[in-house]
């Protein structure tokens, strides 16, 4: 297992950047005055990937009344925000829980539930705080754990250590990092979007989203505590899928930031569960 700061980038520098396609999405989303045209050829360049998102595009989770029928169509329908994160789903999914991980102690399938249960729960928080960049927060929620799995896959070992300590002393993951000499999984999914160019209003949920307080940027506070309650109650809901062996305890700055109370929190999982129920294809994609 490596040992030093610089060993650990070592093993992340070695992990491949996404291909053009993929960065090409990410890039071209993010532009006020990009085409509908321009986006599908760009997705249309990879066949396997378009034939994914259009089952994506049809499931229940959209609820579409028709049915979709050509990726140009998607894009008008759903969003070029929204394909981007079906795009970046997609590629996610194959790069890194595609495979077995060589850990006892926690499972690719567990960690990719609780990435996309995050996603979904960021719509019932972001819906009911009235938060209206729902498809930035649904990506910060899709990536924002990325660390772990991209830790569960160089590292093994260590996480299998970290797992054994969270279960001995009834801690969160996050907890339980801190007992450990190393490079958490919030500093290898800041390093890894960094490297990868996501813009900052990804970055800075997914680096924050157990430290909402931290933020300075008021811009981007909003978006950093419905990723950090969407984290808590995509816990909530198993918290054994994100590694933790106590329950998170929401931070006191974001349940005040979100105006929140019991009952609109108990509405918030309610719905994440609902929506849970439509999203097998997200899931299995």
């Amino acid at each position: 297992m490596a040992s030093t700061l610089a060993d650990v980038l070592k093993e992340i520098d070695s992990i491949p950047v996404p291909n053009f396609v993929v960065t090409k999405v990410i890039e071209l989303a993010s532009k006020p005055d990009v085409s509908a045209a321009e986006l599908t050829s760009i997705i249309e360049k990879d066949p396997n990937l378009t034939v994914r998102i259009m089952k994506l595009a049809n499931s229940a989770y959209y609820g579409l009344p028709q049915k979709i029928t050509n990726l140009s169509h998607a894009i008008m329908i759903l969003g070029f925000k929204t394909l981007r994160n079906l795009v970046i789903g997609v590629y996610t999914h194959d790069a890194f829980f595609s495979f077995k991980l060589e850990t006892t102690k926690v499972s690719s399938e567990d960690l990719w539930w609780h990435l996309v249960s995050t996603a979904i729960a960021t719509e019932s928080v972001s819906n009911a705080t009235g938060f209206i960049n729902k498809e930035e927060a649904f990506l910060a929620g899709m990536l924002h754990d990325i660390g772990k799995v991209i830790l569960a896959k160089l590292f093994p070992k260590y996480v299998d250590a970290l797992i054994t300590l969270a279960s001995a002393r009834s801690l969160t993951y996050e907890q339980a990092e801190k007992e450990m000499e190393f490079p958490d999984h919030v500093f290898v999914a800041k390093y890894l979007l960094e490297k990868w160019k996501f813009p900052e209003i990804i970055r800075i949920p997914v680096e924050f989203h157990h430290n909402p307080g931290g933020v300075q940027d008021e811009s981007f506070k909003d978006i950093t505590a419905i990723v950090h309650a969407s984290d808590v109650i995509s816990s909530i809901l198993n918290q054994k899928a994100a590694g933790n062996y106590t329950l998170p305890i929401m931070k006191k700055e974001a349940w005040t930031y979100l105006k929140l109370n019991g009952t609109t929190f108990l509405d918030m999982i309610k719905s994440t569960r609902d929506s849970m129920k439509k999203s097998d294809s997200f899931f299995r994609i």
